[in-house]
């Protein structure tokens, strides 16, 4: 995938938004991607529908110049990781390496009401392995996974005071040590936490505003982000 024009400036800016939700009723209100060099969407970019509204968020953001990688959520039509493959965004179960930073991606969620793109606990712990070994088969650094679904334990998977996430992921999470997951999901589960070394961030939905800037560095191997709330 091609990145940015490298200059004096190696830390690649990321800007990353989930939980879009968008019904297709008005047109989609979406983030200005200016001074980014790639946007994340971590899924459920619409309320149970397919490529001809998910293209609605997507192009806005590819249009703008600004690289794009995608997994879907849970109330995604499946055939949305078909139109990102067919349009060459997806991660899901893959790793890709933009401007030397490694990205890997799950799409879906653990069943929840027989919604669009489900996975089960072992549908986790099977794809978990296959993205894994997606990534020891590219050089980057630093790590980023982008779930729709958070790993289990943590403060990013609280829904109404239980925890909620998946327990294959977290055990994943916990073996190969990933420098940050990126998910949401959960709406109210804002915020972040840690397993081991590392680090989650559930921003929030999109469509509350919200959104997190990412900043990662390939020659350091370091990442930072900050949670972007409205005003």
């Amino acid at each position: 995938m091609p990145g940015r024009p490298r200059g004096l400036e190696l830390t690649l800016r990321i800007l990353g938004v989930v939980d879009v939700h968008w019904s297709g009723k008005r047109p989609p209100r979406l983030p200005d991607p200016s001074g980014f060099d790639l946007v994340l969407l971590a899924g459920d970019l619409t309320n149970f529908l397919g490529p001809d509204h998910a293209r609605r968020i997507v192009e806005p953001f590819q249009d703008s110049g600004v690289p794009v990688l995608a997994v879907c959520g849970n109330c995604d039509q499946r055939s949305v990781d078909d139109y990102f493959r067919e349009i060459d965004i997806d991660l899901d179960r893959r790793a890709r390496v933009v401007d030397g930073v490694r990205f890997l991606g799950l799409s879906g969620g653990l069943p929840f009401g027989d919604l669009p793109y489900e996975r089960t606990e072992e549908d986790y712990e099977r794809v978990t392995a296959e993205t894994f070994e997606q990534a020891a088969a590219v050089e980057g650094r630093p790590t980023i996974l982008v779930s729709h679904q958070p790993p289990f334990g943590t403060a990013c998977d609280l829904a109404r005071g239980q925890h909620v996430g998946s327990k294959s992921l977290r055990a994943a999470v916990e073996r190969h040590q990933p420098d940050l997951v990126f998910s949401g999901h959960i709406h109210e589960a804002i915020g972040q936490d840690t397993i081991g070394s590392t680090r989650l961030v559930n921003p929030g939905p999109w469509f509350q505003g919200r959104s997190v800037v990412i900043e990662a560095d390939p020659d350091a191997g370091t990442v930072d982000f900050e949670i972007r709330a409205p005003d």
